[in-house]
């Protein structure tokens, strides 16, 4: 009789190997990323605090009033998604890139997904609806984008381990 655990190990590890495949061939073969028109419905979002893409919850920090709650758009090998919720503040909508060990195909991946993120906060600032400005702060690379009303919107946050992008929701 086979073992459970074994078997479930190697059915996740297909799973995720063939979200990895279909991930990537989806970034190269669409003009129109999948990837960024999430990433678009994400701010657009951003006034509701994300409700809309907040699924179940992960912890609770009642000494922080804080909540960190999964997204409805589905982690991948490289990538994980989440919300933070704090009480009497902004929501953060978080895409978390382990970048550390990537390495081959998956290096390459990563890359062409990073370069379309930051093609399109270029697009962002680009409409006119925000300002930018790039900057390096305690080893890491930070692009920021802050709305007309001078609010911070989204930021981008690179160093050599991981990169996160952070879309915060409308002020409370």
């Amino acid at each position: 009789m086979p073992n459970k655990t074994k078997t479930n190990l190697t059915k996740n590890t297909m799973k995720k190997l063939l979200t990895t495949i279909v991930f990537f061939i989806a970034v190269i073969s669409f003009a129109q990323s999948p990837i960024i028109k999430q990433f678009r419905e994400v701010v657009k979002d951003a006034p509701n605090q994300f409700t809309n893409f907040q699924k179940d919850l992960l912890s609770d920090n009642p000494e922080k009033h804080n909540k960190l709650y999964n997204s409805t758009i589905e982690d991948t090998a490289i990538s994980n998604n989440f919300i933070s919720q704090t009480e009497g503040q902004n929501g953060v909508y978080i895409i978390r890139f382990d970048v550390a060990n990537l390495d081959g195909m998956m290096l390459k991946m990563f890359l062409t997904i990073s370069e379309q993120y930051i093609k399109e906060l270029n697009e962002m600032e680009k409409s006119g609806a925000y300002t930018g400005r790039d900057y390096q702060a305690n080893g890491e690379n930070i692009t920021e984008l802050k709305d007309n009303k001078g609010n911070l919107a989204v930021e981008y946050i690179s160093n050599a381990t991981e990169h996160l992008i952070m879309v915060y929701g409308k002020l409370i």
